[in-house]
């Protein structure tokens, strides 16, 4: 049985909240911290996060956000309470190398061609991951209403 799209999407979500909360929570801090109507919505929630093992639940019955995500969530970063796609860094890096080299070399029209053509690639996968990172965090606003 495959999991829905939407379902995916406020999986991610919550994950991400979660994430950024960086604190073991409570069934019912859950339940306010992404400000659900009942306990038990909560409580479903973070028992398909634990099933998925995307965290896990402690002696004291709080659960905590798991140190192996996973693979779709490997693609972004959390830095404190900023969510970046991964490929950011790897575009930021490649685009700087590039400029550089065009600035102090001066390469012939071709070379330059071909070197932003490289950076093409990273830089429509940083799109791609920003758009989808937005989908998930709009999500909210359709989820809580």
């Amino acid at each position: 049985m495959g999991i829905s799209e939407e379902v995916l999407l406020e999986t991610i979500r919550v994950y991400l909240r979660l994430a950024r909360y960086g604190k073991p929570v409570t069934t019912r801090g859950f339940q306010r911290l992404m400000n659900y109507g009942s306990p038990g919505k909560a409580q479903r929630v973070l028992q398909r996060l634990e099933r998925m093992g995307l965290v896990s639940r402690t002696p004291s019955n709080e659960y905590v956000v798991s140190r192996k995500p996973s693979i779709i969530l490997t693609t972004y970063i959390i830095i404190k309470n900023l969510v970046i796609p991964r490929s950011l860094i790897y575009t930021l890096y490649a685009v700087s190398l590039v400029l550089t080299y065009i600035l102090l070399a001066s390469p012939p029209a071709y070379i330059i061609l071909l070197l932003v053509s490289l950076t093409i690639p990273y830089i429509a996968e940083t799109i791609y991951y920003y758009i989808l990172l937005r989908r998930i965090m709009s999500a909210k606003q359709t989820s809580t209403t």
